[in-house]
This record gives structure tokens, C-alpha cells and sequence, in this order.
């Protein structure tokens, strides 16, 4: 086995005892339709809308033909014994509607469902499994996913932008354990062992790029500029002799591009955060997503601070005038950042998005309508005639195909600055 670089790390301690991670639930209606530009679909990113949250991931085998890779969580599916043989059995669904992107319109061109008797004296942690689906090479989709647990009436929508216009893009990549088990995102650990397939093994080399991960803040919704960060020049490159039985680890905190063909931009960008991601536990995670919420002096000066973890915990006190309430805005303020975090990231954290410092400071959006190209985020204000409404342009990149950018306006301003002053005096900005 190579090894690319060591280890090294480093645990702080968590700061307030109340501080755990729990979902939260946001009440919305969700219609699900094939056009996808009309309904409310703002349950894709609530967590609470259902009790199913399955992992997905695409892997383009052929021209003519790619595979969604789904894993399932038992422990989401209802198991019941209402069936002929008697057995717990957990009944669940899983429909494709595959539409091709021509001129910014989607065309529907494949729809597929399946059906699956999980039994739950065969199954452990997880169930995995397939379904091909068409998608010609030089072409782009977007996929549109529901999985249905028949037995609860539960369903849960996803949607997953399929990039075929050529064999180096990410998903033209099949990141597996050494067992041939997949993983489902490009979140690495270094405690683990990865392997990399490609559908052409004409390949001989493959280069890994290294970059240091040091992401800087998106730009508040007001300005009128936003920050695309191009990476230029990796700190270090490697070159291996290429086979699909080529085991690596990732032990420094970056991200790691591979790619076959230097000349072309496209390959597969593979990140390593902390070893707690996407969870927020120590002083120093706690630290970072207060940018938004605090002036740059103030943010400032809580860096400069000595102990992360008194300077966090003094911050949260002042906000909340007491510690009942300076948990309870902990854990609202950090659920969003974790969950930002399990939705939107990319090449970098989640948080650190267009899109995660919207979810993280205005909260889960209200209502969302899709199309093609954007996503439109409403927010309902109370007692005001007018909505917020945030739209979030597709833009993929060679190193993440999920890339959204806000579509910044100076007439933004008045609604962030009353959603910063509202963190600052201790109130959930929409909710109160």
C-alpha cells in the first residue's frame, strides 16, 4: 500500500456540555413534479421533512449508460411482519426521472423505478445497491431522485446535476474501500484506505495535485462581487503508476485533484477536513462560522484570543444574557452550520458556500423552486407583503460539479444586516 503523506492531528475540547448536534424540523408542504420549477421543494435541504436520508453517487461505467450508487439506512425504513411470509420486511421504492439539459431546458428521457423486500434479519447498517440509467457521453443531465418507504408513506427528493460531457469530470470516478465498497462523497479520512476506478484502464499514469484547503469566507449577499476561488499552483504533486488495485490515504487536511490527462481541467477533487467533519465539536470549528455574525474587528479579536474555548463560550453568553439561552442558540447556530455542512460541500466546507452562509444565517429557506440552471431560496418575513427571495446560479467547475453562486445585489442589504443584528442581539433571525 503507498502512503501519500503522515499523519498529524491534534483534539480540543468541547465547549458547553448542551452543544450535541440534533435535528431540527421546519413544517413545509412539498409537491413533487417533473417540471421542478413550480412546486415548493424546500425539503431537499430539511432534514426533518423525512425520515429517510439516503446517500447517492454516479458513476458513468459506459458511454451510453451510467449507474446511481444508492445506500439505504435500515434504521430509517420501517420494518413490519404484514406480508405472506411473515418476515420483518421493510418495503421501499426508488424512482429515477433522468432529464437532458438542451439549450437550459430539461427533456425528460428516462425514468426508471424500482422496487426493493429488504429483510431485516439480512441487513446491517446499511443496504446498498444500483440502478443504470441512459446517459450518452458529450451530454449533460440532471437526475432526479425519489425514494419511497412504502410501508411509512415516507419519501425523500434529491436532485443530482450529471455531468457526461467528457471522461475526466469526478463522476467518470468510482471511489471505493479496498473491499470494493463505494463511498457516497468525496469527504476522506485519514484513518481510511481508498481506491480509485475508472472505467478506461488504458491509463498508465495518474497525477494527484495537493492544495493546502485554506478557503476564505464567501462575500456577504449585498456586495456586488463574489469570490470563485481558482486554484492555481498545488503545493506538491505526485505521479503514480495507474491501476484500479492502487490503494492511497490522505493524511493532511486539503484537497487532493486527480486527474489523467494534465492537459485537460477536469478530474476528481477529493478533500480531507478534521477529523470530527461535518460535525462541530471543538473550540476552533466553534470559532470560524462566528465571521458572519460579528464585525470583522470583533471576529478579529475573537481569533487573537488565547483560549478558543473561553473566548467562544464568553461570545455566546453575551449574545444569550444567560446559559440556558446561549445553548439554545448554539445549538440552532451550529445545527445549521453542520447541516450546511452534510448538503453543500464541495472542495470546500459546506458552511464556508453561497449557499451554506444563506442556510447558516437566515436558516433552511422556506420555500425553493428549481430549474435547470438555479435554485430560487424565499424567505417569508412576518407581517411584510414582500419575500427574500436568494437565487443561486449553476455554476459546476473542474473541481466540483455541485457549484452554486449567489446572485449578489446591493438591494440585499437591508435583509442581511437585520439578519446579523438579530444574531447579535441574541435573537434567531426569522424566527422570533
Amino acid at each position: 500500500m503507498k502512503k501519500i503523506f503522515i499523519i498529524k492531528s491534534r483534539y480540543f475540547s468541547l465547549i458547553f456540555s448542551g452543544t450535541l448536534i440534533v435535528l431540527f424540523i421546519i413544517c413545509c408542504s412539498t409537491v413533487y413534479k417533473a417540471s421542478g420549477n413550480r412546486w415548493n421543494l424546500a425539503a431537499i435541504y430539511n432534514p426533518g421533512s423525512s425520515h429517510l436520508h439516503p446517500s447517492y453517487r454516479v458513476y458513468h461505467n459506459t458511454d451510453n449508460q451510467s449507474l446511481l450508487l444508492i445506500k439505504l439506512f435500515p434504521n430509517e425504513l420501517l420494518f413490519n411482519q404484514a406480508n405472506p411470509t411473515g418476515e420483518y420486511l421493510s418495503q421501499v421504492s426508488v424512482q429515477l426521472q433522468n432529464f437532458e439539459i438542451i439549450d437550459g431546458k430539461p427533456l425528460l428521457v428516462d425514468s426508471i423505478t424500482y422496487r426493493y423486500s429488504i429483510k431485516q434479519e439480512n441487513v446491517g447498517r446499511r443496504y446498498l445497491t444500483q440502478i443504470p440509467f441512459k446517459a450518452e457521453m458529450g451530454k449533460r443531465y440532471q437526475l432526479r431522485v425519489v425514494a419511497h418507504d412504502l410501508l411509512r408513506k415516507d419519501f425523500n427528493l434529491k436532485f443530482i446535476e450529471i455531468d457526461k460531457t467528457n471522461e475526466f469530470s469526478e463522476q467518470n470516478y468510482n471511489l471505493l474501500n479496498a473491499q470494493g465498497i463505494p463511498y457516497f462523497n468525496n469527504v476522506v479520512s485519514p484513518e481510511n484506505v481508498y481506491r480509485i476506478e475508472h472505467r478506461n484502464n488504458q491509463y498508465g499514469k495518474i497525477y494527484i495535485e495537493f492544495y493546502k484547503n485554506e478557503a476564505p469566507l464567501p462575500e456577504p449577499s449585498f456586495t456586488t462581487s463574489s469570490d470563485e476561488r481558482i486554484y492555481s499552483k498545488p503545493d506538491s504533486i505526485y505521479v503514480f503508476d495507474y491501476n484500479a488495485s492502487l490503494l492511497l490515504s490522505f493524511s493532511y487536511q486539503g484537497m487532493y485533484f486527480f486527474r489523467f490527462d494534465t492537459s485537460q481541467p477536469h478530474g476528481l477533487a477529493l478533500v480531507n477536513f478534521d477529523e470530527d467533519f461535518p460535525k462541530i465539536k471543538s473550540a476552533n470549528q466553534m470559532l470560524e462560522p462566528l465571521a458572519y455574525i460579528t464585525t470583522t474587528a470583533d471576529y478579529k479579536k475573537l481569533l487573537d484570543e488565547e483560549n478558543s474555548k473561553l473566548a467562544t463560550d464568553n461570545f455566546w453568553l453575551k449574545l444569550g444574557g444567560s446559559t440556558g439561552r446561549a445553548r439554545e442558540l448554539i445549538r440552532i447556530y451550529y445545527n445549521r452550520v453542520y447541516f450546511a455542512n452534510y448538503y453543500f460541500t464541495g472542495t470546500k466546507p459546506g458552511w464556508k458556500t453561497d449557499r451554506g452562509m444563506i442556510y447558516v444565517v437566515y436558516g433552511p429557506p422556506q420555500n425553493i423552486q428549481k430549474t435547470s440552471g438555479s435554485e430560487t431560496w424565499i424567505y417569508y418575513t412576518k407581517g411584510a407583503s414582500s419575500t427574500i427571495d436568494l437565487v443561486f446560479d449553476y455554476r459546476p467547475n473542474p473541481y466540483n460539479l455541485e457549484n452554486f453562486v449567489l446572485r449578489r445585489s446591493e438591494s440585499h442589504d437591508w435583509h442581511w444586516r437585520e439578519a446579523v443584528d438579530s444574531w447579535r442581539a441574541g435573537r434567531v433571525f426569522l424566527q422570533e
